[in-house]
């Protein structure tokens, strides 16, 4: 599952925890001709980690999706996203030198876009607005903005795969270009190759193997790259930002067609905190050691 959390420089931020790039996702779905809705509810724990200037931070992240798409005439498919979600970070025996943050907050609208040109063509965007901050400070003081787009040609029933391209205006006058690979891939009837998913806080490209036994039940591992920027509360309206690489491993149920539960375990290795100053410029800097992740995601259509 990936997570609902604030402006990625190229990612998420549960980002794996929910497996699957809203727009590609669309690209291969077929909504019916009426709405069709999804609620998603996670939370995940990321446990404590050792900090390279001394002390630890351990984080607790929610979030809340609401999806809904539809199909328009015959070849356009239409949606919107809303979803609001916290990461709670709690440090422990940090420098004097390195100011940290605590409870940050995430609201963040998606427009998922997708044109059907032929049988073998399809193109898809999705213009993203996002509002990061710590609480204390304005949502409206991080806000972020951007688009990722592409193309995906359909080779055969099994392979589907094509270009794509983020860019985003970060907090800070940040300014964040990154490619993306849209690909699904059914190697054989029960295992598949996915591009990866985070849900509505992030930005930028994963992947995701998917093994699926039964009806019933889906196995997966997915990894990406994350990168998340948020306003902090403090007097200087300074810059926090987190980026890591989640590697999670994933047991999703399906309890019924509209209901869905999913389990994740995995680790956020190579995570570097970084604090710079209103414009963007650096302040402070440090990394922290692999930390474990587990979660719980929930969601059901209607």
């Amino acid at each position: 599952m990936s997570f609902v959390g604030s402006s990625r420089d190229i990612a998420l931020y549960l980002a794996t925890l929910m497996l699957m790039l809203p727009v590609a996702g669309m690209a291969d779905s077929k909504p019916a001709s009426t709405w069709r809705n999804t609620l998603t509810a996670a939370y995940a724990w990321q446990g404590e980690s050792d900090l390279d200037g001394g002390g630890n931070v351990r984080v607790d992240r929610g979030v809340a999706q609401f999806e809904t798409s539809k199909r328009v005439g015959k070849q356009w498919f239409a949606g919107f996203s809303i979803g609001y979600g916290e990461d709670r970070y709690r440090f422990n025996g940090t420098s004097d030198a390195f100011s940290p943050w605590q409870d940050i907050r995430t609201l963040q609208f998606g427009l998922p876009l997708r044109y059907v040109v032929n049988k073998t063509w399809v193109l898809f965007g999705l213009p993203v607005l996002r509002y990061s901050a710590e609480n204390g400070a304005s949502l409206g003081d991080g806000r972020e903005y951007g688009v990722i787009a592409g193309a995906s040609y359909r080779f055969s029933d099994r392979l589907s795969i094509g270009p794509g391209l983020g860019g985003f205006k970060g907090v800070g006058n940040e300014d964040d270009l990154f490619p993306v690979l849209f690909i699904r891939w059914r190697m054989t009837d029960t295992l598949s190759l996915e591009t990866g998913r985070g849900l509505a806080a992030t930005r930028g490209p994963g992947l995701a193997l998917k093994w699926k036994p039964l009806v019933q039940w889906e196995f997966g591992l997915a990894a990406r790259y994350e990168k998340s920027r948020f306003r902090l509360a403090d007097d200087a309206a300074n810059i926090g930002q987190d980026k890591a690489v989640p590697i999670i491993a994933t047991a999703a149920w399906q309890l019924k067609p509209a209901l869905s539960l999913t389990a994740l375990a995995g680790v956020e290795a190579s995570g570097v905190l970084r604090v710079e100053d209103n414009t963007g410029a650096f302040i402070a800097e440090q990394s922290y050691s692999t930390a474990p992740i587990v979660g719980l995601v929930a969601s059901v259509q209607f």
